[in-house]
This record gives C-alpha cells, structure tokens and sequence, in this order.
C-alpha cells in the first residue's frame, strides 16, 4: 500500500456518521463558551461598564470546572415523559438546549447599562447550562462509540466542531453587531444549537449499559435499599468508588492535573508579550485567525491519526513533549523583533501542538471511563484539567515579572516536566493502555 493509500485508510473513520455527528455535537458545544468568556467582555465594554465589572464576570466560568459535582444527577436522573420519549442522553441534552436558548434570547434584549444585574444573572445561568451540555455531550459522543480505537477520531472531530463554533460565534457577533447592533447579534446564538441537536436527533439514543460486574455486585450487596436511595448512591457515589478501586488510580488523577502545566504557566501570558512587543492587532488577527487557526485544525486532524497509529501512550509522550517545546518558541520570539512573520511561526506551531495534544488528551480521558458512569467520570477528569489551569495559571504573572520574559518561558518549559515523568510511570507499570486496570486500589501509588 502506497503513502498515500494509507493515509487515505487513515481518514476513513473521519466518513462514519456517527464520528460526522460528533463534529455537530462540537458546534453546539463550543460557542457559548465564546460568548461567556470573549463576546460577553466586548459587548459590556461596548456599553459603558466598568472594567472592575466587566472582571466580576469572569466568576461565571467556574462552572466549567466544577460540573462534575451535579454531572451524576445528569448521568442517572430520568426526566419523566422527555427521557421516556428521547432517552435519558437526549432528553437532557435537547432541554437543555431549549432553556438555554431562551436564556440567550432573554440576554439579548436587555440593556447592560441600566439592566447589569440581570445580564449577570442570565450569562451565569448561559455559563451553567453550558457546562451541563458539555456534560451530556462528553458522554453522548463517548457512548455511540463502540470501537475505543475510534475515540481519537471521535474526539478529533469533536474538537474540529468546537473550535468551528469559536470561530463562527467570534467573527459572525462582531461582524452583526457592527451592522445591525448586539442584540441581533447575540439572538442568532442559538442556531448554532442545531447541529448538536440534529446530529443527536439522527443518531439516536446509545444503547444503556448497566450490566458491568462491579455494578451488578453492588445492586447485590444493596438489594434491600429502597429505590430512591439505590439511584441516588449509584448516581453520586458509585462513579467515584469504582473510579478508586483500579489500580494506580490516584497517580492518574495526578498525571492529569500536571500533564498540561506548561501550557497553563504559559497560555494566560502569550497576550501581555504580544502587546508589550509591539505587534498591531492586523499581525495579531493575522496569526491567531488565520495561520493558528489552520495548524490547530490540521493538529486535531492528525491527533486521531497519531492515537490509533502509535497508541495511547507513545500519542501521548510525543504531543507531551511537542507542547512542551512550544513554550521554547516564545523564549525563542521574545528574544527577537516584532515581526509578523516570527509571530505566525510560534502562534502555528503552538496551535499545531495543542490541537494533537488536545485530540489525545479526550481520547484518553474517554478511554478511562466505565460505561455506566460515563458523564460523571468524564466531568471529573476534564474538570481536574481545567483546574490545573486555573491554579497554575494565576501566579504566572507574578514570575514573569519578577524574572523577565526569556526566563519565564524557561520557567513554563520546566513545568511541563513532572507531567511527562508521571506519564514514564504509568507507561512503564502498562496501566491499562488507556483503560485503568480494575484492582482494589491498593496499588494506588
């Protein structure tokens, strides 16, 4: 077979329904983050309000890193009629969207001048049912998956929705609101809620999966318990207590908080360096929009590929690694002129890198999930990432400033380390290749 027959073998999951659907899934998953976090920052500055305001907003994204505390509700608690009618994957999914999109249009015709409470109020509620969709996204799409060798092409096609939803939300608002106002703007959000829900619609419920060894056992050990309380242990308690008895399993939870510290040392001051460098906002617009757009969407290409050629964890150790030195490459532009070419290589390269690194890092984290505790496992996981960068994030100022930009950078390089000697470990004792071997948690270090 020919270098290019092969390749072409290689994309072929990317023609499955089913992987097509989870691009759909991606656009209704990505713009309101947009929204919440860079649209919803301009339209308030747009109208007068305070930046100390305009900061305060910035609290509603917490709820993306703390969904897995109500994820078991959403995982197990049937909705009446809706799940009896959807199943319990799309009966939340398809209400959660609706209210979601009556929060937008409620958004879009108040006046955050003299209306600032109640814009707060409803972007905080956009914010948390976005992170509930994304909860029942992560597992729909994990789910309607059979083979895992697949997931990397299901979360690569994941990402490309996601990052096309971004795109469209970012540039399709400003460009609306410049011709015809925000309110118009912000009330044609909700389309983009229609490729997850018709991807969903078509696709279809996936099959339950409630006959695993360790629940069955544990439905025995606690058959006379009533039923109310059966549900609630199974949907609260069960995820996280099976999670715990594989072994290793704590040193998981460690790999995944410190996997991608360079990059959260590093992402909140790529802005400040840019600026204090010099470069225009064409250079900027030029870099992110065009070139880092680009190589990120080839990277998510390619991160499948890499995960079902090589395997999970040499995918992992080589997108590790790539991300790793890209925070060399803004040692490597802080050193030199503001020129735009410069910045097109180390925005592109950075973008290549994150994109692999991002369409291994779901597929990974979907390999660890049980099948009866899909959504809450995947919330725990994701979350444990998105506050590694929170914490690891915040300081990131402080030693920029007290050590200069070169050695910062430096600085960024050497975190990323003891998340790549942790992946070492895990690959050296083979725990479970992707999937954690069930144990008794003893060996739990």
């Amino acid at each position: 077979m020919s270098k290019a027959q092969d390749l072409w073998a290689a994309l072929k999951p990317y023609r499955d329904r089913r992987i097509i659907a989870t691009f759909g899934l991606g656009m209704s998953s990505g713009f309101p983050l947009t929204f919440v976090i860079s649209l919803l920052g301009i339209w308030l500055s747009r109208e007068n309000v305070s930046k100390a305001d305009v900061g305060l907003f910035a609290l509603i994204t917490t709820f993306y890193t703390w969904k897995f505390l109500w994820s078991p509700a959403i995982d197990r608690l049937p909705l009446g009629p809706i799940t009896r009618l959807f199943g319990q994957r799309r009966g939340w999914l398809f209400t959660i969207q609706a209210v979601m999109a009556l929060c937008i249009f409620a958004v879009a015709g108040l006046e955050p001048s003299s209306q600032l409470y109640s814009v707060a109020v409803l972007c905080a509620a956009i914010a948390f049912l976005s992170a509930s969709q994304d909860i029942v996204i992560d597992a729909y799409r994990i789910e309607i998956i059979d083979d895992k060798e697949e997931q990397g092409y299901s979360a690569a096609s994941y990402v490309f929705g996601y990052r096309t939803a971004n795109y469209i939300a970012g540039v399709g608002v400003l460009t609306v609101a410049n011709f015809y106002g925000w309110a118009l703007a912000i009330s044609l959000l909700p389309l983009l809620l229609l490729p997850g829900f018709l991807a969903a619609l078509f696709i279809g419920e996936p099959k339950a999966r409630d006959d695993s060894d360790f629940l069955a056992a544990e439905r025995q050990s606690n058959s006379n318990m009533p039923r109310v309380l059966e549900r609630l242990r199974e949907a609260v308690w069960l995820p996280f207590k099976e999670f715990s008895r594989r072994d290793y399993w704590l040193l998981v939870l460690l790999f995944i908080l410190l996997f991608k510290a360079g990059d959260a040392v590093t992402a909140i001051m790529t802005g400040p360096l840019i600026v204090e460098m010099g470069f225009s906002d064409l250079d900027i617009a030029a870099a992110n929009k065009t070139v880092g757009f680009i190589t990120l969407m080839v990277g998510v290409g390619l991160g499948a590929v890499l995960y079902k050629r090589i395997g999970i964890y040499p995918a992992l150790l080589f997108t590790g690694i790539l991300m790793m030195l890209t925070n060399l490459g803004f040692a490597w532009l802080s050193m030199g002129a503001a020129e735009g070419w410069r910045l097109a290589v180390t925005i592109g390269f950075e973008n290549f890198a994150t994109g692999l690194g991002t369409t291994v890092v779901i597929a990974y984290y979907a390999g660890l999930c049980n099948a009866n505790f899909t959504a809450t496992q995947f919330a725990l996981m994701s979350s444990l990432g998105n506050q590694a960068r929170t914490i690891l994030g915040a300081p990131s100022g402080f030693v920029a400033e007290a050590v200069g930009w070169v050695e910062f950078f430096l600085y960024a390089t050497a975190v990323a380390l003891p998340g790549l000697i942790l992946l070492f470990i895990l690959w050296k004792k083979d725990v479970g290749k992707g999937n954690l071997a069930t144990g008794d948690g003893k060996a739990d270090i």
